[in-house]
Order: structure tokens, then sequence, then C-alpha cells
């Protein structure tokens, strides 16, 4: 995308500058001469235990948060994982400091809680973030923001109304001190790649059981097992776990027994509980995707419903697992149009009328001067083996660094690629500034403390998550239609059938502002 008016107002140094000074309107609750912040994480899954425990405790990439917060509550529905969750922090910190809790409740009511990070299944997560935030609580809400667009609309009104620092978990603009998608998209912002036409945000596995969409409610996973996974779970509070979903009976599939030490991907792919890889890995590439488009405080005016092949994969519902679209209007004309396809070797990829910037976590691969390239099926697949034009490759990596650890540091490809770039494109010097986060945990607790804005509020997560319900929605029901990106909505008639609120369920759980 060309430099042009808009971008200079909402990306240029000065913008940037405005949003660093920029407070959220309500204050810190008053600390005492080196009290920390107190913290509780609600939900207790693989995501807390194995990622945002660590980086809460500061053991993770978070490094400085231990000196900053306390974890004082793990609340879970289930009281094994509730304990387990208290014990992780205590054994860290040497104390019994941290309780377990089962109802959420009793930490939205406790007013010496200053921050909560909310790690439930997806069906939890705006509820949860509005009530917290009515309750005085600064809030990281883990990916995907919400069930629903409502709820994505209502979780951004309510950041607004009561002025609390919020974090959506998309942790990808925050990836590595020295990040390949915060390269890739100053790259693209700058119109280092010429003016942006193509955005492909490749998840989803077309033809396997878990495929790009979410799946039609299904009650075991093998119904021959149906005896075995329904077995009585007396250490679950059932009702309180399904909440706004529809009633069904207790499934281990759905919220597996104890601590797990998998990600349980059937209540992801389930329509009642989450989006699918849309929800998932979505939330991941197309934020990225909206990011490089700038279309932060914007959207799609176009849903364009695919033309591969339906799955005949019992466990998809007949549903296509990739390929639709979406048109996003630029300011100066013309459109961007970003496509949905399967898993690959790149996460995102930008095609500009001078260039391609691709990226993937631990990869990343810049061509200049390549003219504007349509993204075919040839092309792309040239572009996932790297055979495509490599006299214009200007610095690729699509090696073996994932990752900041130690064990992860197999070489230092990426490394030497990032460097090539930023000197090659000078972006010390871009005209066109990315608010830099090191780490999304740490980000947002400095934000806390600060009051300034988090590098992903609740309008960045809320329209990042709308994009991945778009595609879903395309896909459930197999259709295209208008949209109004200001207000988020169905536009020119379209939309006849479909909604944006959750059909059904809700029990007494409705958000409201």
């Amino acid at each position: 995308m060309n430099i042009n008016r808009r971008n200079f107002l909402f990306g240029s140094t000065a913008a940037a500058a405005l949003a660093g000074c920029a407070t959220n309107k309500v204050g810190l609750r008053d600390l005492k001469p080196g009290e920390k912040l107190r913290a509780a994480i609600i939900g207790y899954g693989i995501q807390a235990r194995t990622a945002l425990v660590p980086q809460f405790l500061g053991q993770d990439k978070a490094a400085g948060v231990e000196k900053m917060l306390d974890i004082v509550a793990v609340c879970d529905c289930d009281k094994v994982r509730a304990k387990a969750g208290a014990k992780q922090v205590n054994d860290a910190r040497g104390n019994n400091a941290c309780k377990a809790v089962y109802d959420f409740r009793e930490v939205l009511e406790d007013p010496t809680i200053d921050v909560v990070c909310i790690s439930t299944p997806d069906h939890w997560h705006a509820y949860l973030s509005v009530e917290a935030m009515k309750h005085g609580k600064d809030v990281y809400c883990e990916k995907p923001l919400t069930f629903s667009i409502d709820e994505s609309k209502k979780v951004m009104a309510a950041q607004e109304k009561y002025g609390r620092v919020f974090q959506t978990g998309s942790m990808q603009r925050s990836w590595n001190k020295v990040s390949e998608f915060y390269t890739a998209v100053m790259i693209v912002r700058n119109g280092l790649i010429g003016d942006l036409v193509y955005v492909d945000a490749n998840y989803g596995r077309g033809g396997q059981k878990l495929g790009g969409p979410s799946h039609p409610v299904r009650f075991w996973d093998d119904p021959k097992n149906a005896e075995k996974e329904s077995a009585p779970n007396p250490d679950v509070d059932w009702k309180m776990w399904l909440g706004p979903a529809k009633w069904r009976p207790y499934s281990d599939q759905l919220a597996p027994r104890g601590v797990n030490s998998f990600y349980p991907m059937f209540w992801r792919f389930d329509d009642d509980i989450g989006s699918g890889y849309n929800g998932d890995w979505g939330a991941h590439h197309l934020d990225i995707a909206q990011w490089g488009m700038d279309m932060d405080k914007s959207g799609p005016y176009k849903i364009i419903r695919s033309d591969e092949p339906y799955s005949n994969n019992l466990y998809h519902g007949g549903r296509r697992q990739f390929g639709m679209r979406m048109l996003f209007k630029k300011p100066d004309g013309g459109d961007i149009e970003l496509y949905h396809g399967p898993f690959g070797v790149w996460g995102t990829v930008f095609y500009g009328t001078n260039g391609i910037v691709a990226v993937n976590r631990g990869k990343i691969a810049v061509w200049k001067g390549t003219g504007l390239v349509k993204p075919t099926p040839e092309i792309r697949q040239q572009l996932q083996d790297m055979t495509f034009m490599p006299d214009k490759v200007v610095a690729a990596s699509v090696g073996k660094d994932y990752g900041t650890d130690a064990a992860a540091k197999q070489d230092n490809a990426l490394d030497a690629a990032i460097k090539k770039l930023e000197t090659v494109f000078d972006l010390a010097n871009a005209k066109v500034k990315l608010y830099k986060s090191d780490n999304q945990v740490l980000n947002f607790v400095e934000c806390v403390l600060s009051r300034k804005p988090t590098v992903s509020p609740a309008e960045v997560g809320g329209r990042s998550c709308t994009l991945c319900l778009l595609c879903n929605m395309s896909y459930q029901y197999d259709t295209g239609f208008d949209w109004d990106p200001v207000k988020m909505d169905f536009a020119n008639g379209t939309g006849t059938g479909l909604s944006l609120k959750r059909e059904g369920g809700c029990n007494g759980w409705e958000v409201v502002v």
C-alpha cells in the first residue's frame, strides 16, 4: 500500500507518539509503596499452564513481570485444575499466597484484584471480559476474543465505556524482540513492495479431521466410546462450564478430566463453543493480515463464498475447508483481496505491485522487483517451495529458528535475514512507525501501570476476531454477503438468515455492557 494521507495520519511517527501518550480513562487502584499488582487467572487449561501462568510469573519471555505482579488466585470450575493452578504458582513463588477458586464471581467481586487473565474456552470470553471491566479490572483475554461478532462489538464498547486497559492475546504482534511479523508488516505498511493488492492467510487442514471451519455439534468423539466419555466427573461444575452454551451431556472430550497435557481441539471445532481453525489459527494469521493492510479500525466490505470442493469428511458436515475471500476497500481507491488457504510454510503472504512479503513463526522471505503477481495455485506452490523468482529474493529464512529459547535457536538464519531486511529497506528511518512490543503479557502489565494503550486493545482484537468469524460464517452457511465495516453488520440487504449473535443458549449469561 502506498504511503498516503491515511497512512500518515494513522501510521506515522506522529500517530505512534500520540498513541503512546494516550491514557485509559480510569486509573489504577491506589497501590501502597512496594505493593504489586494482584492478578487472577480464570480458566486453567494447557494454554494457561504452559504459556500464560509462566509469563505472568515472569518465568518465560516476560522477564520482569514478577517485579510488578503477583498471581493471587487461579479459578476454574474444575476443582482439580484450580488446585493444580494454585500449586503451580505457589511452587514457583515458594509460598501459599495463591488460592484456588471455583467460581469466577468470587474473583470479580474482590476489589483487591487488579487484573484478570481469561483463558477459558471461547464461549466464555466476552461475558467474562465485560463483567471484569465493569468490576474495575484490567483484562488480558486469550484469542479469539469472542464467540460471536455481536460479542466483539460489546467488548469493544465495554472498554470504551469503562476505560480499562485491555490486551488481546494475539501474541504474534509481540512475537520476538527481533520479530519476523513486525519486520514483515513494517515493509508492507511503508509501501516497500508497492501498493498492496492481495493477501493470503493460511491455516486449517483441508481434507483432514481438523479443517478451517468449526464442525456441527457432536456429543462424542466416537459414539462407540460414549459411555466412557460421558462417565460422571464430580470435579467439574458442568453447568458452569457450559455457561452460555446450549445444554448437552457432560463429555470429557469437551472438558478433559484433570490437568490435560494436550490441546483439546474437540471444543475448538464445536459450533456452539468455538470457531474451528478460523478462530484458533486464523486469530493469528488474519490478525497479521489486518495489521499489514492497516485495517485495525476497519474491515472488509464483501465476503465471497469459496468455490473449492465440499469436504466429504464426516466430521466436517460437508463444509468447504478453505478458499473463501474477503474484499477490503483501500482509502485511495481499489481493493485488497484476502484469501484463506490451508496450512503451509507461510502463515501470511502480502502481494504488492512490486514485491512479495511472506511470514510465519520463525520464517520470513521478501521478494523485490517482481511486478504485480497474481497468487494462482502455481505461484502459491512456488512460494512454498522457495522456487519463485530466486533472483528477486532480498532475504529469506525458512528454517530452524522458531521461538527465542536456546533449544529453538538451531541456526541464526532468521536473525540474519531480518538484519539484512532492516538494512536494505532502512526500516530504522521508515516513515510509517508501528507499535513495538516485545512480549504480549509484559506489554499488558506495563500498560496497566502506565495506563497507556496496549499493542492489541479491544478494538484491534475485536476486529481481528470479526475476520475469523466472518470466515467461519461463510463456510458454515456456504454463503457470501456484503458487509459494513463501520457498523460491523450485514449490508445491502444481504445476510438473510444469518445472525451476529449466539443462536440459542445464554442461560442467563447474556453479555450486557
